[in-house]
């Protein structure tokens, strides 16, 4: 599950960035553009509300905030990837990925990890 979880969260946020408009902030015009694929992370990340509705009894919320989780870990890793002072929001994401693939999404833990990324997000992006 988890090679499902990455690839659908990659193409979701591929897609995202293809079609984001000139003058949205996560637009990015080169190909190698680490701050676009970090800002792109947290406007994903900022539309799931907390970890615990993932894995809850609303099937078409709890799937829709678990790809755009998916999608942020994503964008977070190749973000990272083109540069490193994305490394701390990929280690983030890859907590929450974690937290995915084990349905650890409650407690205390979940709402720490969860502030964690948004945090991250609230801070200069590159």
């Amino acid at each position: 599950m988890g090679a499902a979880v990455v690839a659908a969260g990659a193409g979701l946020g591929i897609g995202w960035l293809l079609w984001a408009g000139p003058d949205d902030a996560a637009a990015g015009t080169d190909l190698h553009s680490a701050t676009a694929d970090a800002a792109g992370t947290c406007r994903a990340w900022h539309r799931v509300p907390a970890l615990s509705g993932i894995y809850s009894d609303d099937d078409k919320a709890s799937e829709a905030y678990y790809h755009r989780a998916a999608a942020a870990a994503a964008l977070a890793h190749s973000a990272a990837l083109l540069d490193h002072r994305h490394d701390a929001l990929d280690k983030a994401l890859q907590d929450i990925t974690r937290r995915l693939q084990t349905y650890d999404v409650k407690g205390a833990g979940a709402v720490a990890a969860h502030e964690k990324v948004s945090t991250l997000c609230a801070g200069p992006l590159g």
